[in-house]
């Protein structure tokens, strides 16, 4: 082996192991939400709120300043967007002025009437919105901590949107049952404020008009009139059944008047954590204050104690509980008691200790996928993968002989860049990842098919085989770059324009796009060489004896214009047949949930269940135009059912989510289990509600400390849920299936407190109809810089004629495949959005062989002197065998994604199914006559043959 060989054999063995540094055990790994199962959030920061609440904050603050620059008499409200100060005259304007620009700095003063108005400059209220979203993230990953201390999830929590002001949550190995509880966790604001109760002739009211009648219609400004949400105590001291209330949805004992100023704010806390009550055993919130969160509870209590009032606690601008004081308090300690269960006074200390957020957060996305439903997409996906790679495999060994082993071996070490890239970026790899990572499989074989063919016909011109792989390689090496360029382009934008499973997507088509470059032409190239080294002087290539239209000379040409009539018109008749134009009642045209906002479930039954029984008890309950979609299952003994049930016009992410709520308790009512016992249904119920209901029976009758009871009852929890998920079916069929090592005690309990139930929510995923637009808005802005991308790329590699013909020819292709997409039926989603752009970059790349050998002809002497049609049709007679192989590899490849990814890659894997049989199709019959026409009527300085 000569020197400069075994430097490369180092160099790749050096890329090998450092890539397989980064993915062996495959453990390393990072998988998304969709193939290990969790809960996803995107949350708005809503920025308006942030500006309100410095309006509410500072009014109480420019009162004070006032009066301390002696101006006794002014008084200061909101009014709207700014603050209104009164009781001052146009003289004391100086006064005003100064303590606005000392003390509010971010506010503009001007005399307005016989008093001021105090307006937020604009770059204060950027200021206020970033500080909000920037503590909005801060204070979402202390509550995260806190739930997983260990990180051992391994959340991801991320900021998102123009503005910064969104925020992606994403957290692994959490179930349905869990979900409400994360999302509370995450949602309030955790706002904790201590005022002192009104000084006023009535306090309490019934009703919010009650109070209002009281005062004319008008709460004086000093006052502020609050909700007081009913606890369990009161319930019980009015001999009323003690129901506990979902967070949002407490019902209200009454009305009480506070004073708007408050006394001691949250930001104050330094400490917070549950405690028990040593005379009632009930759970309460202690938490310690700062130096002046001490000096403010101090004069709070001294206050109430001289004057005999009482003291609000009121968190979220609710009043949670009142206390007396007999005396001045000192030392920072307060304690809140009320009716809080274990995990509620643990929320609640953790809300406390992360701080209060600056602004409400918005729900607009949030979904569940069971661990269950990811492990079948792993297996869809790879069994897929699997059978693309075999079929290559033996279609390159077959076609080519040793050099398709030598296709075999780059494209094996491309495989394990691909890996490697992925696990140094720390990717996170999704089902749609894993449909990228098979598409790039075929397109990397593309480029091993460009150089042995040209090799082949390099050969036959009579070069030596040493020659003939120069002149193979060299020949088709801009060929591949400006593929995959092209490809790049829409990969890119992909990953800017897209979240979640749909950037796994395109971080996978980026590094295969990379990888592939580097294998096809480094790795490909040192093979043949060292071979060449083996066996010099060698007269025979094994590069296959098999060739498509070898010497064709068909004069496509010929009927240019009529396979643009018949191709525009099919694409015409199908646009007429979809009529996408009329969204709105369209029952040809399917949109994702993204698109239209609304609920996406999977739901599993065990038994005999048909989906026209769905229908009827969805309709029956207000959901006629829902869409429930059986899915074939190989375990007979349940049935899947894909539910979609679009949102109503004008609702937001609350409504969604009330709507979830509604269609969980319609599947729960069709359990043929459920009319026959009240218990909950153990499948359910996830780790978190099941550990609690386990800590409150306490089987085991170990002490009855928290701490000891989570690290009790938490794994044992996790281990019922873990075997249930592992079932082939993903649900319980009988008791006997719970983990036979859990003792007998919890046994018991799990049989006497739950019932098995036949119903598994597998998947639920809830779209905010305010976001749909902005989807829309993204897709075609996508597609829109894809093609510009392309466009200029074209223009600055070719000429304009090459650049029309591209982008019409894109155009095509992708007008049909959005045709006959919307024609059979298949939804359109954000994943089905990401193999569209696909299909843009990979048809674009189809099309530059076909342009690559026109121009190399246009430069050839013996070309001079033909015409355009004869340069165009034999550049294409030439490339033919190639265009056919190339497209076959990346046809084999979707083809297995269609028929074996399973439902989620069904709708991703069929566009490009259609997009490859058009895109080699419009490469010969719409991008080449394109050009022919352009190059006739308006070639002038850039004719083809001027560039000979």
């Amino acid at each position: 082996m000569t020197k400069r060989s075994l430097w490369r054999l180092v160099i790749v063995l050096a890329v090998l192991f450092g890539c397989g540094y980064f993915f062996l055990p495959l453990s390393k790994v990072k998988l998304g939400l969709d193939l290990r199962g969790g809960v996803h959030f995107e949350l708005e920061v809503q920025g308006q709120e942030a500006l309100a609440a410095d309006l509410r904050d500072g009014k109480d603050r420019l009162a004070s300043r006032l009066r301390e620059k002696g101006l006794p008499t002014a008084t200061v409200r909101v009014d709207g967007a700014s603050l209104r100060v009164e009781g001052t005259g146009p003289d004391q304007k100086a006064t005003v002025e100064k303590v606005a620009k000392d003390f509010f700095p971010g506010y503009v003063v001007a005399v307005d009437g016989d008093g001021f108005r105090l307006t937020q400059k604009e770059t204060y209220q950027k200021q206020l919105k970033d500080d909000a979203n920037k503590r909005a993230l801060e204070v979402i990953e202390k509550r995260i901590r806190d739930i997983d201390p260990a990180n051992v999830l391994e959340p991801e929590i991320t900021a998102s949107g123009t503005e910064g002001n969104r925020i992606v949550v994403e957290i692994p190995g959490i179930e349905e049952g869990d979900r409400e509880r994360i999302k509370a966790l995450l949602s309030t604001p955790g706002r904790l404020e201590q005022r002192l109760l009104a000084k006023a002739p009535q306090i309490y009211f019934a009703s919010k008009d009650e109070a209002l009648a009281a005062y004319k219609g008008q709460i004086p400004q000093e006052f502020e009139l609050l909700p007081e949400i009913e606890s369990e105590r009161q319930a019980r001291r009015a001999g009323q059944p003690v129901v506990k209330a979902k967070a949002g949805e407490e019902k209200i004992s009454r009305w009480v008047l506070l004073e708007s100023r408050v006394a001691v704010d949250g930001a104050d806390i330094i400490d917070s954590h549950r405690a028990s009550n040593s005379q009632t055993e009930a759970n309460e919130v202690n938490f310690t204050l700062n130096k002046k969160g001490d000096d403010d509870f101090a004069r709070l209590t001294g206050t109430a104690a001289e004057e005999n009032r009482l003291i609000a606690i009121v968190l979220d601008r609710k009043i949670v509980t009142e206390l007396s004081a007999k005396e001045k308090i000192i030392g920072g300690a307060v304690r809140i008691s009320g009716s809080f269960s274990a995990q509620e006074a643990d929320d609640l200390a953790s809300q406390l200790r992360s701080g209060a957020l600056r602004a409400p957060m918005k729900f607009l996305e949030e979904g569940v996928v069971g661990p269950g439903l990811g492990q079948d997409s792993i297996r869809s996906g790879v069994t897929s993968a699997l059978v693309g790679f075999i079929t290559i495999i033996g279609f390159m060994v077959f076609f080519y002989r040793w050099s398709g082993a030598n296709a075999i071996v780059a494209l094996t070490v491309n495989v394990i860049v691909m890996m490697g890239l992925l696990g140094s970026f720390r990717a996170t790899l999704t089902l749609p990842g894993i449909a990228g990572f098979v598409l790039t499989l075929g397109m990397a074989v593309d480029a091993n098919i460009l150089i042995f063919e040209r090799i082949k016909e390099e050969l036959a011109l009579g070069k030596s085989v040493p020659g003939a792989i120069d002149a193979g390689f060299d020949r088709v090496f801009w060929t591949i770059v400006d593929s995959h360029v092209t490809q790049l382009f829409a990969a890119l934008l992909l990953f800017i324009f897209g979240t979640g499973p749909v950037k796994g997507f395109a971080v996978t088509l980026t590094v295969g796009v990379v990888a592939s470059l580097f294998t096809s032409i480094y790795i490909s190239r040192f093979i043949y060489d060292w071979v060449l080294e083996q066996h010099p002087g060698t007269k025979t290539l094994s590069v296959g004896i098999h060739t498509f239209f070898k010497g064709a000379s068909f004069d496509f040409m010929k009927y240019k214009g009529q396979a643009l009539a018949i191709s525009w018109g099919i694409i015409v008749l199908s646009l007429l047949f979809v009529q996408p134009w009329n969204l709105t009642h369209n029952k040809r045209i399917h949109l994702g949930m993204q698109f239209v906002g609304g609920n996406d479930m999977t739901v599993r039954f065990r038994g005999a269940m048909e989906p026209e029984t769905i229908r009827a008890a969805l309709a029956k309950n207000g959901f006629a135009d829902a869409t429930v979609v059986p899915y074939e299952n190989s375990d007979k003994s349940v049935r899947d059912f894909s539910v979609k049930v679009k949102a109503a016009k004008d609702s937001d992410q609350k409504d969604s989510t009330i709507q979830a709520n509604i269609l969980r308790g319609i599947f729960k009512q069709l359990d043929p289990e459920a009319a026959g016992s009240p218990l909950p249904a153990l499948n359910l119920e996830g780790s978190k509600t099941l550990a609690d209901a386990l800590t409150k029976a306490n089987p085991l009758h170990v002490a009855n400390d928290e701490a000891v009871l989570t690290a009790t009852y938490g794994p044992l929890a996790d281990k019922v849920i873990a075997t249930r998920d592992r079932l082939p079916s993903g649900l319980y069929h009988a008791y006997s299936e719970l983990p036979q090592d859990l003792p007998q005690a919890v046994k018991d309990t799990v049989q006497t407190t739950y019932r098995l139930g036949a119903v598994g929510i597998r998947k639920n995923e809830s779209f905010s109809p305010s976001i749909s637009g902005e989807w829309t808005t993204k897709t075609l802005t996508a597609v829109g810089l894809a093609m510009l991308a392309i466009l200029a790329y074209v223009i600055f590699r070719f000429t304009a004629s090459f650049a029309v013909g591209g982008i019409v020819a894109l155009v095509h292709d992708l007008l049909m495949a959005l045709g006959l997409f919307a024609a059979f039926g298949y939804e359109f989603n954000v994943p089905v959005v990401a193999s569209f752009l696909t299909l843009m970059g990979y048809s674009m790349a189809d099309t530059i062989v076909v342009f690559d050998r026109i121009r190399e002809n246009s430069h050839r002497q013996d070309y001079r002197r033909v015409s355009v049609t004869k340069l165009v049709n034999d550049s294409i007679n030439q490339t033919l065998g190639r265009t056919i192989l190339t497209s076959l590899s990346v046809l084999f490849v979707s083809v297995c994604l269609w028929l074996f990814g399973g439902p989620a890659l069904r709708d991703l894997a069929f566009p490009l199914v259609i997009g490859v049989i058009t895109g080699t199709y419009s490469s010969i019959y719409i991008a080449a006559p394109v050009v022919v026409y352009w190059d006739q009527w308006f070639g002038g300085k850039d004719k083809l043959k001027q560039h000979a």
